[in-house]
């Protein structure tokens, strides 16, 4: 090959390999400019991305079989058993709820987005929600804490229910069974104070006699 062709080759690999380069980029060059003003606007999410992790703590039933299921261990739930005569609303079910969720906690600077707990929710309480997570600067604020009990309320209920468990520790169950009463020994046989004691026979050995 002459230095002349040479010269033409290296022209057309250095056009063909920048087209070949450039053909995303080129393709875009002709297509309108969409443009999405955040957080004014933004991008619709299909039904079931895992953008935001949310609870609707009115329907929760405090099962905690999220955080059973959360594999990195970052919901944290503590329930108290509500009073016969406290009414905390019904549960989707229909049927009524029966435990205060003194606290709900989840830290999301470690969420995985699983889904797991989303999975395990028997009432729906905690799903996904498509809009964007809110910006935060330290992990404090990467908790999300839904109980509605203030700091105050959560001590006083965690107080009864530890004073209801004594209690009922303390109590004696009413169906144990009464203690036995001690057994009556057998009344030893009369026997004359000058009266030798009985000969007991060794097996294995024969008498001496004769």
């Amino acid at each position: 090959m002459t230095p002349i062709h040479r010269y033409f080759r290296d022209i057309y690999l250095g056009v063909w390999t920048t087209m070949v380069g450039m053909k995303v980029t080129l393709h875009h060059l002709f297509m309108p400019t969409i443009t999405v003003q955040y957080p004014h606007q933004t991008l619709k999410y299909p039904e079931r991305a895992r953008a935001a992790l949310v609870n609707t703590i009115d329907i929760c039933n405090g099962c905690a079989q999220c955080a059973r299921a959360c594999p990195v261990d970052i919901i944290y739930v503590e329930t108290v058993k509500a009073l016969k005569e406290e009414d905390l609303g019904l549960l989707p079910d229909g049927k009524p709820k029966r435990l205060h969720v003194v606290r709900f906690d989840v830290d999301m600077s470690k969420c995985v987005f699983c889904g797991l707990c989303v999975d395990a929710c028997p009432t729906g309480a905690i799903h996904w929600k498509s809009p964007h997570q809110p910006v935060f600067f330290s992990r404090s604020a990467a908790w999300r804490r839904w109980s509605k009990y203030s700091a105050e309320e959560r001590k006083r209920l965690l107080e009864r229910d530890a004073a209801a468990k004594a209690a009922k520790a303390a109590a004696p169950s009413a169906h144990a069974a009464p203690p036995a009463a001690p057994k009556e020994s057998a009344p030893e046989p009369d026997v004359p104070k000058d009266a030798a004691p009985p000969i007991i026979p060794i097996e294995g050995k024969k008498e001496e006699s004769e």
